[in-house]
């Protein structure tokens, strides 16, 4: 795996976790890189770190992450179809709210793989526009991950 900035690691006792995988594929290079299991993982109840959780049911879907908000939400993945459209429709609404700022630099954030990004819906509005790290912290749901879990014997090399 060429890029690894991005991912995040969590060290416990006999073992690290990395998480934030763009692409599952991306998570199965690094894992056969570095002598690692893939394994799913949830960050759930406004935990900071991740629990054994395979509530996202990723291994089956080849996801890299979902999120769980409450029922009265829809949460539409960049992978979803509706989403591109949904997401020009809201470039074009700032913009002709804003004028001068530049909406794109919001939605395409250089350092959020376009993966990374999601719509939330609400009452059939769009509630927000935002990604698996800020559904954590500012919306209080469950965000689910593909994490491989290597030996901390293997982390020398990391």
């Amino acid at each position: 795996m060429k890029n690894t900035e991005r991912l995040q690691k969590y060290q416990f006792e006999n073992y690290t976790y990395v998480t934030n995988f763009e692409r599952f594929e991306d998570a199965e290079e690094y894992a056969a890189e570095n002598a690692g299991e893939i394994v799913e993982v949830g960050f759930t109840d406004g935990a900071d770190n991740p629990e054994m959780n395979s509530d996202g049911h990723l291994m089956a879907t080849r996801n890299t992450f979902r999120v769980g908000l409450d029922p009265e939400y829809e949460v539409l993945y960049s992978d979803d179809p509706r989403f591109q459209e949904m997401a020009e429709d809201i470039l074009e609404n700032m913009k002709e709210k804003e004028n001068d700022v530049l909406p794109e630099d919001w939605i395409s954030d250089q350092n959020i793989a376009s993966g990374d990004r999601i719509i939330i819906i609400k009452n059939g509005e769009v509630n927000t526009v935002t990604t698996r790290e800020r559904i954590k912290f500012l919306m209080r749901g469950n965000v689910y991950e593909i994490a491989v879990k290597i030996a901390n014997s293997q982390t020398e090399k990391l």
